[in-house]
């Protein structure tokens, strides 16, 4: 082979690596796109057979869809579903837990299906509210005593986002509307650190969903004896002014916000009706965005509230929605 052949080829083999190595990539790359796209595709299908094969109310879900998503879920599986359980699932005789119950004993099976039902309507009710609740199951970990710890937490009860948990102190697993704030908690707002009247308004907002959600303005009495010693049951029907939040006290902000503020939604709520006031509180809260100085979250909320409030009924509310804030204290 001669020099000039060689150098020929050398010429078109540098030539065939120019074109070669994008299309290559190219190629490469939406192999591997469309390969994400797929998984992302199978992901939300799965999500949306678990929420299928979830409810409870058999009568509201065709049988073909109940099929359905019972083929799909045994096809993604790793491990696929015995001919028993695929019959239980599409017939409705079964469905799906979404809550798992860590109990140390102290939780009659009773209690346990009472809460996991006012769990399941408790997240269809915050949807309804547009709220974003995340899929999958929530487990509900009952510790013995009064306090439940976890790393630098520690507390009656929490959200813990690492396990998708609910962690409570058993005086207070029989307490209802003590559990479900810490699901309402965890959704209000992303982990973070926020000005301390932020968070006295969530604080307060995380009592009231499941206090109106129930019907219920207490929070805590139905704990036990041990527990409401150390944590007094709230009433949202207390008319508290605001300055009673000491916003330089982590403890007050949180304690005192969830029963003061919680206690301004619940008497809009009086005011408005729950559907009406749910949705107005819900709504004014999504809008909030959190300052970074302390003072300016009450004025922000009060004045996104009245805004929004003006829409209802032409305004008719909003001069004794305006009386309900300056009856805590605010000058508007």
């Amino acid at each position: 082979m001669t020099a000039d052949t060689l150098d020929t080829a050398e010429k078109i083999s540098r030539i065939f690596s120019i074109v070669a190595i994008p299309l290559v990539l190219g190629i490469g790359g939406w192999l591997l796109q469309r390969r994400l796209q797929d998984q992302s595709t199978r992901r939300d299908y799965v999500k949306l057979a678990l929420t299928i094969l979830q409810s409870k109310d058999v009568s509201k879900m065709p049988p073909e869809i109940r099929e359905w998503a019972v083929d799909l879920l045994s096809e993604n599986s790793p491990t696929k579903l015995n001919a028993r359980a695929i019959e239980g699932l599409k017939s409705g005789s079964v469905t799906l837990p979404t809550f798992n119950f860590v109990s140390d004993g102290s939780l009659p099976d009773e209690m346990k299906q009472t809460l996991a039902a006012a769990l399941q309507d408790f997240k269809r009710y915050l949807v309804n509210l547009g709220f974003s609740v995340p899929p999958g199951r929530v487990s509900v970990n009952v510790s013995p005593g009064s306090i439940v710890e976890r790393g630098n937490n520690r507390g009656v009860a929490f959200w813990d986002p690492g396990t998708h948990s609910i962690l409570v102190a058993s005086a207070f697993a029989s307490d209802r509307v003590a559990v479900l704030r810490q699901f309402s908690h965890a959704l209000l707002a992303p982990a973070g650190k926020y000005p301390a009247d932020y968070v006295a308004i969530k604080s307060g907002a995380a009592s009231y969903f499941p206090c109106s959600f129930t019907h219920h303005p207490l929070l805590g009495d139905e704990a036990s004896e041990e527990g409401k010693a150390i944590l007094p049951p709230q009433d949202l029907r207390r008319r508290r002014p605001l300055s009673e939040i000491e916003l330089e006290d982590w403890t007050s902000v949180q304690n005192d916000g969830s029963e003061i503020w919680g206690g301004v939604f619940w008497e809009i709520r009086q005011l408005l009706g729950q559907e009406t006031g749910d949705r107005l509180i819900a709504d004014t809260w999504r809008g909030l965005v959190p300052g970074s100085n302390k003072g300016e979250a009450y004025a922000s909320f009060v004045n996104d509230f009245l805004t929004n409030a003006a829409a209802i009924d032409g305004g008719k509310y909003t001069g004794r929605i305006r009386a309900v804030f300056e009856g805590r204290g605010l000058r508007l």
